[in-house]
Order: C-alpha cells, then structure tokens, then sequence
C-alpha cells in the first residue's frame, strides 16, 4: 500500500472509529526510490496499531537518524513485517507499548480480556449470530462456542426449535391436543395453529370443554333459559340445544302440601322430607334455582334441572346415606336446612318471588304427631288454605312404619281412628337381671282383626301404638302411678324367619332401661288402638291379656346396683346464633369413663321434667371430652366432623336448665331445674345467653344440685358467641 492510501485510511477511518471492524488482515507494502517503508496495520475491536520501520539503507542496518540525537534500532525480517525486542509489541519513536492478556484490560492486541469484551456481543461481532453469550478464551481471543445462529435449520443450545428441526416435537407434545407446531423466527415454539379444545379443561379462548362448562348452568347464559342440560360442542363452545325456558311458577301456582317434621322410625337427620304439588291444569314449571328457606335457616337452593309437571308431586328430603322409605326427587345439605319439631316455616321462592309458604305452630292450629307427617287435605289445595292448621291432619298410611304419603295423593283428613286391642302379650324377655341404667330391648305382640293379619308381616296404623313400662313388684299398671311408660315402634325386622312367628300378630320393639335405685321391679307391655285414649296391658303368659293383666304374669327384673359414675362436668357452653350450639363434658378422673348410662337432659322454659333427652355412649378416655352439638350447627362456624356427638332435635336456648346425669345419678346442671329466669342467668356480665361459657379450672366437680340458685360468673368465663376455638379440649394448668 503506498503511502498516500495509508495516510487516507488512517485519516478517514480513526483508531476508535474503526473498532466494529473485528480484525483487518496484515497488509505488507514494499516501495522503491529514496526512502524504504515497510507497515503492518492491524485494526482489533478496540485498537488499531501501526508499525513503520524507516531506515536511510535498504539492507537492514542499525543507524542514526538524520538529527543524530536519538537511534532507533530495528530488524527487518524476510515476510516484510517488523520485530520489536517485546514480544506482541511495536516499538515508535523509541517507545515500547503492549497488553498483558489476562488483567481483565483489553489491550492493545487484544480482541477481549476476560470480562472486558470490548463493548462487543454475539450479535455485533458481524458474523451471523443471532443470540447466545459471548465470551472471552485464555488467549484473549473472543470465545463464539455459545453464541446460537437462530435460522441455520438446527436446533443449538438454548433454542426450541430451528427453522423445519422441531426436535420431533408436535402439539401434543407440548401440551395441546392436535394441530399444527411450527417454529419462530426466535426459534421458540409457535403454537398458534395448536388445538387445546378436547383436553377437558376450560383454556383460554373456550367456554368449555367436555364436561368441564367453567361453572355455568343453562339459567347462567342469560339468554333466557331457567333449566334444562347446558353442554359443550367440539369447537368448546355452548351447546343450549339442551336447554329449556319452563317458566318458574309464581305465587300459587305450585304449593306445599304435606310435612314431615318429626319422625320416629328414622331420625330427624334421616327422615324429614316436604312435598310440594303443581295445581295447575296444563303448565309445566322450572324448579331447578329455586330455594327453599325456613323461619330461621338460610335453606337451601335446588342446584339441578327439576320440573314439575300439572298435578304432579315433588318431594324433597334430607341428605342421608339410610333407606328413607322413598326416593326423594331432591335431597338437601343436612348443614343446611332442618324441619323444627315444634314451630317452623316452609317457604319456596323462585325468581325472587315467593311462591308459597306454610308456617306450622307447635300443636295450637296444625297438628303436631310424631313419626306421622303434616297432612294437606286435598279440598284445601290452595296457597290461602294451606295456611290454615285446621286444613292439616296427622299422615295415616305407613310407608316405612312413620306414616304419610311422600310423592302421592293425600288421603281426605278424617276423624281418628279407633282399633279394639283384641290380643296382646309380653313377648320377650320376660326375665331382666342387669345393672341400673342398662337399657334392654323389649318386644310385644299385639292382634287387632282386620288389621294386624293383612300381610302377615307388620300393618301399623298411626292410631296404634306399643309402650313397654316398669313398676313396683307387683302392683298393677293401669292403676298405679309408679309405673314408668316408654314408646316403641313396630319391629322392622318381623317375619316368618321370627322366633315364634304368628302370621295374624304384629310385634312391637321398645327400649327399656333399668331402674335406679337396684331392687325388684315388674315389667309389661300396653298398647293402644285409638292414639293413646285408652290402653289395653299384657302380661308375659302365652294367654297375654286374654285372661286379663296379672301381677304374678308380668315380667320379673332385678336392678342390680351399678358402678358409681365417674365425676365428669360440664367444661364448656355454647349458647351460638341460630343452630350454632355444643357442649363440651370433661373426664377429670384418672380413669375412662363409661357413657352407656349417661344422657344430656334439657329443661325448656322452667320445666320441671326434661323436655329433651340426647342418650350418650362409649367409652369417654381419661382427662379427655365429648363434645355435643346441634346436627344443624353452621360448618362455618364449628366444623361438624369436631363434634363426637351430633344430635338432632331441639336444643337450648339461654333460659333452659341443662342436666348431665349417668345412671340416674346428677353430675352436673347448668341453670336451675323448674325455674324460668326470663332470656337467661346473667350476673356480673356472665350469662347463658348468646354467649360462650368456659369452666374455671379451680372446678373439680360438678353442680350435682338442679334446682339451687345459679350464678354463673362464680365458675364460669364468658367469650364472644359462636366462639368455639377451645371445644375439644379443657386444659388446666
């Protein structure tokens, strides 16, 4: 290269300039005449170096320069590049530079120095790359192994895909369904032309997907419909072909005909049920969204498509894993709703509007049977009638030993009926030897003609009942009033596989518990035939009462005296909102405690006899509790699967005395039997009302004495209501 084009260069293109240019190859330009030059230039990322050797000869000798003060010495080689006495540097004017590979400087020299990359990336080098880390080698050289070149149709490290190289990957791979993979021009996976619609999950973009419908109803659209089955086509779109627009009744237009609030054979939990009846001549009514409420309960919402068609019957029912005796159209959440024994109302509403309600009233106008439903008598189908308790009377047909007619027609309201007892006897055992508070299973049989010996099997009738009852030795039950009496119900499990079978009788089964205090005590059975206006008793002879009730025939039992019962106590109160009530009993003995002969009894109103009884059982550990609850406590509240004991009824409110006793024996009362203190006790801030209450750990035994005065801020703590964070438990220091 001349002169005059390297003086160009160097003028144009300055040392710092020119620094996106990687490296320039050396360039050797020889020239005659009277001045020799020989240059390399090389041009690196950061520095540009220029190496002139001038010399007055041309064969390579040491001189002095023409000013003859300073010498320059140098050494021509055969490749026409020069040579300095350091190694990578160039000596000019006299003057020796150069760069140390590996301080971390780029130098002179040098394309990069460790971290130092001189500004440079993978992308500005120039040479194709696409992305990826560039680095600096030992040699301060630039390291390109980890740069990518995005578009050479191979997939290198750190990229998906590469042009056609999908690495054998397809939709389906990558988690979609089917259709088409493609690759970006990142060389990242491009799943636009993918399909997500058929894996059963609502993606984004669907509405649905299979059976997944992202939580929507047909009545959720808003396009009109109230009902019917929402569905998914295959493009994950809604399919209303299912769907319906029944109209929801208005007021009147559906009614509640028949209650059972109270049953006997099954628990309340199992066996309430309502029914409802369409009036109307030619319309077919939507139910599903519907709710039913109570007086007190939220109630519950029919979360399914249910139709009701003209003069047709739907039942609703509690939740329950037992034979109810009919199958429900529509069971609700036991947590939920609950039928009240005494005084409650049934309230349906739909769109908002109330369609029909009907509120009973402890006995005063509707009736009030047990394990007999509320009856609508079919003159007074109608939303005003309905309303009236004297349109009401007590369910007569046995569907499962309760009676009512659930789903069917009701039968016309009648005066009671009145069956003659022709035969009864105390069937089995006749002989009770056990210890005080054992309860016993006692069965009678009874033979009422024309009745008993229709099936050959049991054929109650809501007029007939059986009683199994204990008294003195040897008096006579239907004139001593020492006599205790308890219900029973007709035996389910009578047939012809029954010991001693008679195909005309019926047999009845009933609870009897041995008496306190220990001695001798008789034993019989008495049925009625006409609800318990009169009573017809048997003894235990094979004769029964053919030959008319005698002492000497009665069954004989021995009351054995019992094992004294262990100090337990009432450790924890609830008195919650709503339904939201527990007890907690402690164990303080050192030893566990047998609960077969311990109830809970509830006193309403100052009574004087407990109203309510909650039997207990099992063995209760050692310092350890039992918690009872109300089996319609609010899960929100107190979590149900907390409670040992779920029982159903009615319980206390802050005005009701509560007992605990095992054997007969008091432990334990919380409030003064047969006294009524108006809402509650309530002294010095502590009171039985809306409240929760927590025993003093300074209590080691219980208040064993019902009917003394009760101050509740001597033994007990009070918290907020619904606090029920310390049940389960009852820790002293």
């Amino acid at each position: 290269m001349d002169r005059v084009k390297l003086c160009f260069l160097l003028a144009t293109c300055p040392l710092l300039a020119c620094t996106d240019v990687p490296e320039v190859p050396v360039v050797d330009d020889s020239s005659t005449g009277d001045e020799s030059t020989t240059g390399t230039v090389t041009v690196t990322p950061t520095t540009m170096t220029t190496t002139t050797a001038d010399s007055s000869t041309t064969d390579a000798t040491t001189g002095v320069d023409s000013t003859g003060s300073e010498s320059d010495s140098s050494s021509s080689s055969d490749s026409g590049s020069s040579s300095s006495s350091d190694s990578g540097s160039s000596s000019s004017s006299g003057e020796t530079t150069g760069g140390v590979c590996g301080n971390d400087d780029q130098d002179p020299g040098e394309q990069c120095d460790g971290t130092d990359l001189a500004g440079y990336n993978c992308v500005t080098l120039g040479m194709g790359f696409t992305g990826g880390e560039l680095a600096c080698a030992a040699d301060c050289t630039f390291d390109t192994s980890a740069c990518l070149a995005c578009g050479n149709d191979m997939i290198d490290a750190g990229e998906d895909c590469d042009g056609a190289d999908l690495g054998g990957n397809d939709c389906a791979s990558v988690g979609f369904v089917d259709g088409t993979l493609a690759c970006a021009a990142d060389c990242t996976f491009d799943t636009t032309s993918c399909n997500a619609c058929g894996n059963g999950v609502v993606d984004a973009g669907e509405s649905c997907d299979g059976a997944d419908l992202g939580g929507m109803g047909c009545a959720d659209l808003g396009m009109g419909f109230t009902g019917g089955a929402l569905g998914c086509d295959m493009a994950c779109g809604y399919d209303t072909t299912g769907c319906t627009n029944l109209p929801w009744p208005v007021a009147g237009e559906v009614i509640i005909t028949e209650i059972m609030q109270n049953p006997q054979v099954l628990l309340d939990a199992d066996g309430e049920w309502f029914e409802v009846f369409n009036p109307t001549m030619g319309t077919v009514f939507q139910l599903g969204t519907c709710t039913f409420e109570g007086a007190a309960d939220l109630g519950f919402t029919i979360d399914v498509d249910l139709t009701i068609g003209p003069m047709e019957y739907r039942t609703f029912a509690v939740q329950s894993m037992v034979d109810q005796g009919f199958v429900a159209d529509y069971q609700w959440p036991p947590m939920q709703y609950n039928l009240t024994n005494t005084s409650d109302t049934v309230r349906l509403t739909c769109g908002g509007v109330i369609v029909d309600e009907v509120s009973y009233d402890d006995g005063a106008t509707f009736p009030d049977p047990n394990g007999q439903s509320m009856s609508l008598d079919p003159s007074s189908y109608d939303a005003v009638l309905n309303d009236d308790g004297t349109n009401w009377c007590a369910g007569s047909q046995s569907y499962n030993g309760d009676f009512g007619t659930p789903g069917t027609a009701n039968p016309v309201c009648m005066g009671p009926a009145s069956y003659p007892i022709d035969f009864c006897r105390l069937q089995f055992p006749t002989l009770v030897d056990e210890p005080e508070g054992t309860d016993v299973d006692v069965f009678g049989r009874v033979f009422i003609g024309g009745l008993t010996d229709i099936s050959g099997v049991n054929d109650p009738a809501p007029e007939v009942i059986g009683y199994v009852g204990h008294g003195p030795d040897g008096t006579d039950p239907a004139i001593d009033p020492g006599w205790v009496w308890t219900a029973g119900v007709p035996n389910a499990g009578y047939g012809p596989a029954s010991p001693g079978y008679e195909a005309n009788n019926d047999e009845y089964h009933a609870v009897l518990s041995v008496p306190s205090p220990p001695g001798s005590y008789d034993f019989a059975f008495r049925f009625s035939g006409d609800g318990g206006a009169t009573f017809t008793y048997c003894d235990g002879q094979p004769a029964g009462n053919s030959d008319g009730y005698q002492p000497a025939n009665a069954g004989q039992m021995t009351s054995q005296p019992g094992a004294p019962p262990p100090p337990m106590f009432f450790s924890e109160y609830a008195e919650g909102s709503s339904n939201n009530k527990a007890l907690e009993v402690y164990n303080p003995s050192g030893v566990a405690a047998d609960l077969t002969s311990c109830e809970i009894r509830f006193y309403f109103n100052g009574a004087m006899a407990a109203t309510t009884t909650i039997p207990l059982g099992g063995m209760l550990a050692a310092d350890d509790v039992l918690v009872v609850c109300d089996d319609s406590i609010d899960a929100a509240v107190f979590a149900p699967m907390n409670c040992d004991v779920l029982a159903a009824g009615t319980f206390y409110n802050g005005d009701d005395a509560i007992e605990l006793a095992c054997s007969g024996v008091t432990l334990d009362v919380i409030g003064q039997i047969g006294f009524d203190p108006g809402a509650e006790w309530l002294v010095g801030g502590v009171g039985t009302q809306d409240e929760t209450l927590r025993r003093s750990c300074t209590v080691a035994t219980g208040d064993a004495n019902g009917f003394d005065v009760f101050d509740p801020s001597l033994e007990w703590a009070s918290f907020p209501q619904n606090t029920f964070a310390d049940f389960g438990q009852h820790i002293c220091p």
